[in-house]
């Protein structure tokens, strides 16, 4: 969900962060592993430019923590130290409407934002103006459905001149009911919407909070201009005919329901979705399965061989 954003007055770094996660019993396959690292690249090259830079929530691939970690994350001091410093540092408040590990996690993270000499501001619920610019942080919404326990995020409204534009990470749909009024509130030209996890529905996800979460993306496509769908929605790899709802009454109110890669004249690359496909077709060398051996202590520590 990294997005960069630029106006004629300020430019807008969202959720500088990468990462991958477990799937079908297997570490990333080293494509995964070349895909995050051309990630990381792209990230430290738009931070560069970058005036202020906006932390939605503090989970571990929308933001980069300063600790090296490298079976997941890529992540390093350094590597935070690159994207954060010298910079206006939006971030979601760690005293309200937050689970107890982010807490710990944003708490550690605002530290280290204020050590390497950034302006660290709490932006729930906030406005602020640069030039003709204003950034409009919305108030806490649910990671997911109101009864979630993954805590809660905060959305990003730019608006300039003519242009509206709306990131919303990790609302999962959105789930919530009320997640769904702000969005339409905001009325957004452009919008950046975290999907669904369907790859969850009957483990952690009910079948009917994922239905819930389609309706209301399908709600909003019909009044957006531009929807690009997108996070957990490509965790799994019959992503398209599971949103085809989306799709359709986006088409019918000639509005675009697109993901990023697409908007951008590419095809999608869901290499977490077919992970166990990629161990059959591409087998890994034997350095990196000797790699994918270690104990997990030596794995954080040492690159994978790719």
């Amino acid at each position: 969900m990294c997005t960069f954003v630029e106006t004629p007055d300020v430019r807008v770094l969202i959720d500088a962060g990468v990462a991958l996660g477990p799937r079908s019993g297997k570490l990333p396959h080293p494509r995964e592993y070349r895909a995050r690292n051309q990630c990381r690249e792209r990230i430290r090259e738009f931070s560069r430019k970058a005036d202020v830079v906006i932390v939605s929530h503090y989970h571990n691939d929308h933001h980069t923590p300063n600790y090296t970690e490298t079976v997941w994350l890529g992540s390093s001091a350094e590597e935070s130290e690159l994207i954060y410093r010298d910079k206006v540092v939006l971030v979601k408040d760690i005293r309200n409407s937050i689970n107890f590990s982010q807490r710990r996690r944003g708490w550690m993270f605002q530290r280290f934002i204020k050590r390497v000499g950034s302006k660290c501001e709490v932006a729930d619920g906030k406005s602020f103006d640069y030039g003709a610019t204003r950034i409009r942080i919305s108030q806490p919404v649910p990671h997911g459905s109101e009864q979630s326990e993954l805590g809660w995020v905060i959305m990003t409204t730019i608006e300039s001149q003519e242009d509206r534009f709306l990131h919303a990470s990790d609302v999962q749909g959105p789930m919530s009911k009320q997640t769904t009024g702000i969005i339409l509130k905001e009325n957004p030209n452009l919008l950046i919407l975290g999907g669904p996890p369907t790859y969850l529905e009957g483990l952690k996800v009910e079948e009917a909070s994922i239905d819930t979460a389609m309706g209301n993306a399908a709600r909003i496509a019909g009044h957006v201009q531009i929807l690009l769908f997108e996070h957990h929605l490509l965790r799994d790899e019959n992503w398209r005919e599971r949103a085809k709802l989306v799709y359709k009454v986006g088409k019918s109110a000639g509005n675009m329901v697109s993901t990023a890669a697409e908007y951008f004249g590419m095809q999608p690359q869901v290499l977490e979705a077919i992970r166990s496909r990629l161990y059959e077709q591409e087998p890994p060398t034997a350095e990196f399965m000797k790699w994918s051996k270690l104990k997990r202590e030596k794995q954080r520590t040492q690159p994978p061989p790719i």
